[in-house]
C-alpha cells in the first residue's frame, strides 16, 4: 500500500469516526461528501440526502429559513448558524445545530464548504429552562464592575452586561449575535473569531487577545476569557466569559519585543548569533539566530551533546579542547569550526567567547558565533572559476581541429566502408553484377572526395581562410542530405516529412559545410528518438522565409528533448547530452552558420522533442550574389 492510500484511509478513518455529524459541500453548495455518522442518522443514500431541499430531511417549519441562511451563505462566502430540526431514519425530528464555514486557498478564493451537524435537542429544552433564571441573573451581572457576557452553544451572543455596553457605547440589541464584532479592531477580529470559533467547536475554555473599542474612538488590548456551563450529561449549554484590559502589560510587550527584535534582525543580517554557556551547570542558552544557524528546534534549550553532534566528524576533537581551556584558564575563545547539517550540507562556524562571572560567583560564557560558509563557498567558487579558466584556456590550446576533422568525417567515412564492402558482394556474386559494382564504386569516390572536402573546409573554417561560396538552392541541399541518411534513418524507424518551400531557397555559401550542418542535425535528432518507445519517432525538414532578407531550415524531431539547463549549453565547446558524444558537433554547426552571417538556435517543442533551426541570409534571383559572396569572405 502507497503511503498516499494509507493517509487516504486514515483520513477517512478520522472523519467518519469523529463524533459529530459532517458533510463537505463545494465551493457552490452542492452535497459532496458525508461521514459515516450522518449516512446512520438520516437513514439516507447519498444521493437522497443531496435532495434535502425537497424532501422531509428538514423540518417543513425550518424549511425556508433554512434554505434563505444556506442560499445567502453561499453567496456571500460568510460562515452560517443555524438552529433548526432534522428527521431521523425513525421519523422523529430533533433539534441540530447546523454550522457550516467556507475553506480558503492561499488566495482566499472558498474552495470548499464544511457543514458540522451537532444534536441541540436536551440543549433546547435546556435553555428553555434556563432563560428565567438567566432573567434574575442579568440584573446581578450588570452590577458586576467588569465586562462580561455570555453566549449560546453556538457562540452567538445573548447577552452584554452593562458595564460592556457602557464601555463600547454598544445598544443591547446591536451587541447581540455578532454584533458585538462591531466594537473589536478590524485587525483582530479574524483570529479572535477563529480562536472563538475553535472554542465552541471543541466545547473548552478559551482565552484570546483582541482590541477593543471604547465608546470614545479609542482602541485599548483585552484579554477574552471564556468558560462553558454544561448540563448532566456534560453538554454545553451557554458560555460566560469576561473581558480585562491589559493595555498597560501589552505596551510593556511590545517594548520588550521591538528591543528582541531590533537584536534579531541584526543578527540576522550579519548571519551571527549569541549564546551563553553556564560552566558549573553545563546549560546553554542560545539566541534565536543560534538556533538557526545549527539548525535546532526552538522548543528546548540545546545541551552540549546535541552540539556535539552537529560538528563535522573532522573537526569533534576541537570543541573538548576548547571546553577544557575554558574551564581551566577562564580565558577568551577564537575559532574557526564546521557544522556537518542533517541534509549533508557543511557550515564554516567562525566562534568568539569570554568569561563573565555573575555577583552568584556563578561561571558564565558568553559568546558570539557567526556563520561565514558563504565567504568561504565564495572563495572557493573563486578558486575553481580560476581553475576553469585555466582548464578552457589549455584545451583550445590544444586546438579543436583535430576532433573537428575525426566527428565531420566519420559519416562519408562510414558510407566508403559500406560501399566497399557492397562492390566486394557485387564482384563475389556469379556472375559478378559488373554495373552494381561500378555504380557502387562511383558512390566509394564521391564519399571520399566527401571526406577530403569536409577536411579542407574544416581547415578553414579554423585557420580564417576563405571559404569555397556559391549561389546555391537550400532545397536542393537538404534534399541530397535526406538521401544520404535515409538509410541510417530507416534502421533507426524514422519516419521523415519534408516541408520544403516551392521556390527556390537561394543562399550564397559553402556547399559542403552547410550539408554538413544539416547531417549533424538530422544525426542528432535520429538518435534522439532511438530510446522512444511508445509514440511515432517523426522527423520533420521544414524550410521558409524568415522576413524578407532570411531563409530558415528547421529540423523538428519527437524525442525524449532536452531539459532547460542542458539548453543553455548545448553549443558550448565540449559539451554533449549524449553518453558517447564529444561535444563539438554542435559547437561547430554554430561557428559555420555565425560564419555565413546567420544564427543557429535550439528550442522544446510543445509537444515531444526539440527543434533545432539556423537561417542565413537569402540570394535574390535578381543579383549576382556577388556582393553577399564577397562579405562572407575573411578579410584576415
Amino acid at each position: 500500500m502507497t503511503r498516499s492510500s494509507t493517509d487516504d484511509r486514515d483520513s477517512r478513518l478520522i472523519f467518519d469516526n469523529i463524533p459529530g455529524l459532517i458533510a463537505l459541500l463545494s465551493a457552490t453548495g452542492e452535497l459532496e461528501v458525508v461521514n459515516r455518522q450522518l449516512i446512520e442518522y438520516f437513514g439516507q443514500t447519498l444521493d437522497e440526502l443531496k435532495s434535502w431541499g425537497n424532501n422531509d430531511t428538514v423540518h417543513p417549519e425550518d424549511l425556508p429559513g433554512v434554505i434563505d441562511v444556506f442560499s445567502r451563505s453561499i453567496a456571500a462566502g460568510r460562515p452560517y448558524e443555524i438552529v433548526q430540526r432534522f428527521k431521523r431514519s425513525d421519523g422523529v425530528y430533533r433539534w441540530f445545530h447546523n454550522r457550516g464555514f467556507p475553506i480558503r486557498d492561499t488566495d482566499g478564493t472558498v474552495i470548499r464548504w464544511c457543514v458540522l451537524l451537532i444534536d441541540v435537542d436536551e440543549q433546547q429544552r435546556a435553555e428553555d429552562a434556563l432563560r428565567e433564571s438567566e432573567r434574575n441573573l442579568k440584573t446581578i451581572i450588570d452590577t458586576i464592575p467588569g465586562v462580561a457576557w455570555s453566549a449560546r452553544p453556538d457562540g452567538t451572543a445573548d447577552f452584554l452586561n452593562q458595564t460592556y455596553l457602557d464601555y463600547t457605547g454598544l445598544k443591547a440589541k446591536d451587541g447581540m449575535d455578532w454584533g458585538w464584532t462591531a466594537a473589536v479592531h478590524p485587525d483582530d477580529l479574524n483570529g479572535l473569531l477563529a480562536e472563538w470559533q475553535r472554542a465552541t467547536s471543541a466545547e473548552e475554555s478559551g482565552e484570546a487577545e483582541a482590541r477593543l473599542r471604547r465608546h470614545d474612538g479609542e482602541y485599548r488590548w483585552f484579554l477574552f476569557r471564556s468558560n462553558a456551563l454544561r448540563d448532566e450529561t456534560g453538554a454545553v449549554v451557554k458560555w460566560y466569559g469576561t473581558n480585562i484590559d491589559i493595555e498597560d502589560r501589552k505596551r510593556a510587550e511590545e517594548e520588550l519585543r521591538r528591543k528582541e527584535n531590533f537584536l534579531a534582525t541584526a543578527q540576522r543580517l550579519s548571519s551571527s548569533g549569541s549564546f551563553s554557556w553556564c560552566l558549573d551547570t553545563n546549560e546553554v542558552v542560545f539566541s534565536e539566530e543560534a538556533y538557526r544557524i545549527f539548525g535546532f528546534e526552538r522548543d528546548s534549550p540545546p545541551t552540549l551533546a546535541e552540539i556535539d553532534s552537529r560538528i563535522h566528524p573532522d573537526d569533534r576533537h576541537l570543541l573538548p579542547e576548547k571546553r577544557n581551556a575554558a574551564k581551566a584558564t577562564g580565558e577568551g575563545q577564537d575559532y574557526e569550526i564546521r557544522l556537518l547539517m542533517p541534509d549533508g550540507s557543511v557550515k564554516y562556524l567562525h566562534t568568539t567567547s569570554s568569561e563573565i562571572q555573575e555577583a552568584t560567583g556563578r561561571r558564565l560564557y558568553i559568546g558570539a558565533l557567526q556563520d561565514v560558509t558563504q565567504r568561504r563557498l565564495a572563495d572557493e567558487a573563486l578558486n575553481k572559476a580560476r581553475s576553469e579558466l585555466a582548464h578552457v584556456s589549455r584545451v583550445t590550446a590544444l586546438g579543436a581541429l583535430t576532433a573537428s576533422i575525426a566527428h565531420e568525417i566519420s559519416q562519408p567515412l562510414s558510407g566508403i566502408i559500406t560501399n566497399a564492402g557492397t562492390c566486394l558482394r557485387m564482384l563475389d556474386a556469379d556472375p559478378p553484377n559488373l554495373d552494381g559494382a561500378r555504380e557502387t564504386a562511383r558512390r566509394t569516390i564521391r564519399d571520399g572526395n566527401r571526406a577530403s572536402d569536409v577536411i579542407t573546409r574544416l581547415r578553414a573554417l579554423f585557420s580564417n581562410k576563405e571559404f569555397s561560396l556559391e549561389s546555391m538552392d537550400l532545397n536542393d541541399a537538404a534534399r541530397e542530405v535526406i538521401a544520404l541518411s535515409l538509410n541510417d534513418l530507416q534502421r533507426n524507424q524514422v519516419v521523415t516529412h519534408t516541408e520544403l518551400t516551392r521556390d527556390e531557397a537561394l543562399v550564397t555559401g559553402d556547399r559542403i559545410q552547410l550539408q554538413q550542418v544539416i547531417l549533424n542535425l538530422l544525426r542528432n535528432a535520429s538518435e534522439a528518438m532511438v530510446d522512444v518507445g511508445e509514440r511515432p519517432r517523426h522527423l520533420l525538414v521544414r524550410t521558409e522565409r524568415e522576413g524578407t532578407g532570411y531563409v530558415r531550415l528547421l529540423v523538428r524531431d519527437t524525442g525524449v528533448g532536452i531539459g532547460s539547463q542542458s539548453m543553455d549549453r548545448l553549443f558550448d565547446s565540449f559539451y554533449t547530452t549524449k553518453s558517447g558524444g564529444m561535444g563539438i558537433g554542435l559547437s561547430i554547426s554554430r561557428a559555420i552558420i555565425e560564419r555565413h552571417h546567420g544564427r543557429l538556435w535550439a528550442e522544446p517543442n510543445r509537444g515531444p522533442g526539440t527543434t533545432f533551426a539556423f537561417s542565413i541570409p537569402v540570394c535574390s534571383k535578381e543579383t549576382t550574389c556577388a556582393r553577399s559572396m564577397s562579405s562572407l569572405i575573411p578579410s584576415g
